[in-house]
């Protein structure tokens, strides 16, 4: 994992630095990394007025641009104290999420670090939550932080798929060793991976589907089977037994309990993008784990991926030149 770009989703220009700065710049000063901090402001009472011309239009929305700019430039006066090399973006944009991606998409990011919070079942069914949203849409690692814990001696999770029960393609596992085992190098840490499997139902349908018991030693054929996928999966990276763990239940529930079992510091995984039905009413692990999670997660596409997000929207965002 290279990392030299670094976009930050900056989701208040006026508050704290939030613990999403914080990390972001740990990742930068390790990986010697530009850091962009960016922020998405739009109001559709102010592009929709009928009673604007033009010209104050344009005045109005830039005034808002410039102010925003001016609070990322506070935020980033100690971080360019600190060596760092920093540059701020402030977009009139909608929405947000899609406004990130263009941004990351213009500025060749190689990682974008966002903050996350809890959400309702119904804020994942309606997909209106920015990090649902940045789940499916984001083409470069994203990195969720929930919490200012320090990432000091790093126990860093990977969870991976080897029988790709979910469609993920077989190169994304590899992918997301190698960059959790980067992780836990960077920061003096460990690596640990993880992958949860369902256990065969004991019984099939019949003719008539009536439940029909299938051989009793069908669990541990299937138990056999799934172990040496995974230990076939880590044999390059030479993992000690205790810090290789084998799961069964719900991906999302196992992988928060391991992880907080461990004291993981970040949760790699990979995400699949979805697509009509199954993109509005079902989540994908990623999307629950986040929720079930007490740490950071960092969430990887497959290679290839490429976001629907159009590079650019129906109106013109307005960005004031760099300082």
């Amino acid at each position: 994992m290279d990392i030299r770009r670094i976009l930050v989703a900056v989701a208040d220009c006026g508050a704290k630095p939030a613990p999403e700065l914080h990390k972001a710049a740990e990742l930068a000063r390790r990986f010697d990394a530009t850091l962009t901090l960016f922020h998405s402001l739009y109001s559709p009472y102010v592009a929709g007025e009928q009673f604007y011309s033009p010209d104050a239009l344009q005045k109005d929305i830039e005034g808002a641009v410039h102010a925003r700019r001016q609070q990322l430039a506070r935020l980033a006066v100690p971080l360019r104290q600190a060596g760092l090399r920093v540059r701020e973006r402030v977009r009139w944009d909608y929405p947000v999420h899609d406004s990130i991606v263009r941004e990351a998409l213009r500025e060749k990011a190689d990682l974008v670090v966002a903050g996350s919070h809890r959400h309702t079942r119904i804020a994942r069914v309606l997909l209106s939550n920015t990090d649902w949203q940045l789940i499916r849409l984001c083409p470069v690692p994203l990195l969720f932080v929930k919490g200012a814990k320090p990432w000091e001696r790093l126990r860093v999770l990977a969870a991976v798929d080897p029988l790709h029960a979910h469609a993920r393609p077989a190169a994304l596992d590899t992918t997301i060793l190698g960059v959790a085992a980067r992780l836990a190098d960077t920061f003096q840490g460990r690596m640990h991976a993880l992958h949860v499997w369902h256990l065969a139902t004991p019984f099939a349908a019949g003719v008539l589907m009536e439940p029909v018991p299938l051989p009793v030693n069908l669990i541990e054929q299937q138990r056999q089977h799934v172990r040496r996928e995974f230990e076939a999966l880590l044999a390059p990276w030479a993992l000690p037994a205790s810090r290789r763990h084998l799961r069964t239940g719900l991906p999302a529930t196992e992988i928060a309990a391991v992880a907080a079992k461990i004291d993981a510091g970040i949760v790699v995984m990979g995400a699949v993008s979805r697509s009509g039905l199954r993109r509005l009413f079902i989540g994908s692990t990623a999307e629950s784990a986040i929720d079930a999670l007490g740490c950071d997660v960092l969430v990887l596409k497959p290679a290839g991926f490429r976001s629907p997000v159009p590079r650019r929207h129906p109106w013109r965002p307005v960005a004031l030149p760099p300082l």
